[in-house]
């Protein structure tokens, strides 16, 4: 119930039915509801992460503004309509449209997405194993259109299988260098895909799991299309596994991994690790590749778990605040590959490694901040912020 991301808090009670002779009980579920229609301004760094951020001085020019809108829970069939409108040093607009299932009747379910972005800077090329940036003043040096339908059917409670289609069409200003950001050097390129998905999830809580499991295997196909066609196909999986071991004290383990067919995939399509995907240690550097993976393990303790009163908040949903705060040690380590590498990224090919100590805090369930001191194999240490959860 949780996992719906429309209640603040889920408290179950079980009492036993008298006369029943232990055989029935009145399950009791009572919910605090979230608000469900959320115009949220924001500002933000365009950056990969806080700390990237911080190495350019925290530069204000560098950072959006705008506004999202969400619709959670409407029709009370719980379709969400998120509009994303974005401006600053980047841009973006669009609209997505999620619906669990299409009707009372059937299991089937339906996400759809158009969006339409362009960025001041591109991210053109890695050398010394960081992110190369090109800009000339010029705005919109860089234009993205993408779309996708993706249909999804559960299969159990707990396993669900996605397929649909997506499309991309990227354009280059001419002022940027095109040699191999887009495949034959073009200054533009399409992108058309096919993908299937086959996910199981146990976790009692998707934004901060402490218990369950969850196993992802994805398999696409694609074409890029500009003066000529490459093809691709490739698999991605996660396999995460979360245990309560005492009254406090959990453990969190994951894999990921990918693969591509395409050994000469363009600079555009070969971001494995650094970006969504990050060994903790090495938020920095980026390591471009083919074929990549990573592992995560994670011992925690629950120092706090506390419902906050907010009487003044005028808000009756929004009265009680759910906190967590978790200790955590880890240990991680990662690989990515790309076999025509620039000779100055000495971290592509080699196997990463860290570990460090962090506090995650949750708010409501579903609002992190984790703050992490972290050493990796270069023997570079130092404390890193992020806003989402590592494992």
């Amino acid at each position: 119930m949780l996992n719906l991301n429309l209640f603040n808090t889920v408290n179950i009670t079980y009492e036993l039915l008298q006369g029943s002779e232990g055989k029935n009980y009145v399950v009791t579920i009572a919910v605090v509801e979230k608000w469900y229609v959320w115009p949220i301004p924001f500002v933000e760094f365009s950056d990969r992460n806080f700390n990237v951020w911080g190495n350019l001085n925290f530069n204000t020019e560098r950072t959006n503004y705008g506004l999202y809108v969400f619709n959670y829970n409407m029709f009370g069939r719980n379709h969400t309509l998120k509009t994303k409108m974005k401006t600053g040093y980047n841009s973006k607009l669009g609209l997505e449209y999620r619906i669990p299932f299409i009707s009372r009747k059937t299991q089937w379910g339906i996400n759809t997405l158009i969006e339409r972005a362009s960025q001041n800077e591109v991210w053109y090329q890695t050398r010394n194993d960081s992110l190369q940036f090109f800009q000339n003043g010029n705005k919109n040096i860089i234009q993205t259109t993408k779309a996708h339908v993706i249909l999804s059917k559960r299969l159990n409670p707990f396993t669900q299988f996605f397929c649909g289609v997506n499309f991309q069409h990227g354009q280059l200003d001419t002022a940027v260098p095109t040699d191999d950001y887009f495949i034959n050097n073009q200054r533009f390129q399409r992108d058309y895909g096919i993908n299937a998905e086959l996910r199981y999830d146990q976790r009692n809580n998707i934004y901060f799991p402490t218990k369950g499991k969850y196993l992802s295997v994805q398999i696409e196909t694609s074409a890029w299309q500009n003066s000529g066609t490459v093809y691709n196909a490739s698999i991605t999986s996660k396999a995460q596994r979360f245990d309560k071991l005492s009254n406090k004290w959990y453990s969190a383990l994951s894999v990921y991994g990918q693969y591509n067919t395409q050994k000469n995939a363009p600079y555009a399509n070969r971001k494995i690790l650094g970006y969504d995907e990050i060994v903790r240690g090495y938020e920095h550097y980026v390591i471009d590749g083919t074929v990549g993976w990573k592992t995560n393990a994670a011992l925690r303790y629950n120092l706090m778990e506390k419902d906050i009163g907010l009487k003044f908040i005028p808000i009756e949903n929004y009265q009680v605040l759910p906190l967590n705060v978790f200790v955590e040690g880890y240990l991680e380590n990662g690989f990515a590959n790309f076999e025509s590498s620039d000779a100055s990224n000495k971290l592509n090919a080699n196997a990463l490694f860290s570990m460090g100590l962090g506090v995650s805090t949750i708010f409501y369930n579903d609002r992190i901040l984790r703050i992490e001191y972290s050493l990796n194999s270069l023997r570079e240490g130092g404390f890193f912020v992020h806003f989402k959860k590592a494992i």
